[in-house]
């Protein structure tokens, strides 16, 4: 049964749960069925585990207020995640929009082939074929590779380390403090040979899942809140020296974690349940850390069946961002983007699970 437009585009996932093929990447799975990516991969089956075979061969980011948005997190905000939905046409790229006009099929896959989507001068099907975005402009068979900086277990080993006790504050799974090891992100870059017109990043899990960050706040220190232990739904590990209401020393930074408690990030992988619904197990070997940007005491869970209640209920509107939402497990990559230029040629998606393994990291794009 083909289904109506609203209804494939809603969102019923968020970060960890994903469909993955047994012998390969395929795209982050977030929507209520893959009709549409099924309908491209069998056109074109040679992209099964690329770039093309991600959310952004149809989605685009975009800008909000003063913030960029990558595909992922701008069609979470545009489209929205729960009724009232927005309109599902904005969250589209030129490729994406002649999909949906030419009936959303595998004919229609055919059909817009011999178009030139993006008006890059070269057809949908001649940058498929190439291994490019028919979508972007800025990614086309001419479109030379980025540079790029792969880091080992040992080359990451060997920059400065920060060690940094803090909270995971969660909207769900519960919130905890724990303490990461591992490079703070800025250190890494600079390492990287980040360019002066760097505006931003995108962090990539494995499983195709990205986000954007700033490099404003990339750069900036974080001040410690509190350590708080009365609150039941708040953990910590049990060997902690701090006491109820002591102030964490130190400040916070985005982090390129490899170790949590002393010990190393236990390698991801992806485990099907009983129900057939497939899950990330595990946070590494690279888990991005990100700061709470202000103190703020974790409130109650959403799943909670006392969520409402005092003190610290459950809001869904809370101002302070939850830093947990940001905290990306098992990346593999991250494209340093300039004002201009959001899509730098580096496909890194083939190999992600085989990265996972060797305990590998990429960076690439705006860096010398």
């Amino acid at each position: 049964m083909m289904l109506t437009e609203k209804k494939f585009y809603g969102l019923l996932l968020v970060a960890l749960l994903i469909v993955l093929a047994p012998h390969g990447l395929t795209a982050y799975k977030a929507h209520d069925n893959d009709y549409d990516s099924e309908q491209f991969l069998l056109t074109y089956p040679e992209t099964q585990g690329s770039k093309l075979d991600n959310c952004y061969l149809c989605h685009t980011g975009g800008q909000l207020g003063k913030k960029y948005l990558n595909s992922c997190e701008y069609c979470h905000d545009v489209y929205g995640l729960k009724p009232p939905y927005g309109d599902s046409k904005q969250t589209l790229n030129s490729y994406g929009l002649a999909y949906l006009e030419a009936g959303r099929s595998l004919e229609a896959c055919l059909r817009i082939g011999g178009l030139d989507s993006d008006g890059d001068g070269f057809t949908n099907e001649e940058e498929i074929k190439a291994g490019r975005l028919p979508g972007d402009k800025d990614d086309n068979p001419t479109t030379p590779e980025a540079p790029a900086v792969l880091y080992t277990r040992e080359k990451l080993r060997s920059l400065p380390r920060t060690q940094q006790f803090m909270a995971l504050d969660t909207a769900k799974s519960g919130d905890y403090y724990t303490e990461y090891v591992g490079v703070d992100v800025w250190t890494l870059l600079k390492d990287a040979g980040v360019r002066k017109d760097a505006t931003d990043i995108t962090v990539f899990a494995a499983d195709g899942y990205s986000m954007s960050f700033d490099l404003a706040d990339i750069k900036r220190k974080y001040p410690q809140g509190q350590f708080w232990s009365k609150f039941p739904w708040i953990g910590f590990p049990t060997n902690t020296r701090y006491q109820d209401g002591d102030k964490l020393p130190g400040t916070l930074k985005y982090l390129i974690a490899f170790e949590r408690e002393g010990i190393p990030l236990q390698t991801s992988k992806i485990v099907v349940a009983d129900d057939g619904r497939a899950r990330l197990d595990g946070e590494g070997p690279y888990r991005l850390i990100s700061p709470l940007h202000q103190p703020v005491v974790p409130d109650r869970s959403q799943w909670s069946i006392d969520r409402d209640g005092p003190p610290y209920p459950y809001n869904p509107n809370r101002p302070v961002i939850r830093n947990a939402d940001a905290c990306i497990k098992s990346i593999v990559a991250i494209r340093v983007n300039t004002k201009d230029n959001k899509s730098f040629h580096y496909d890194w998606s083939g190999q992600a699970w085989k990265m996972i393994d060797n305990g590998e990291l990429v960076i690439y794009g705006a860096i010398k």
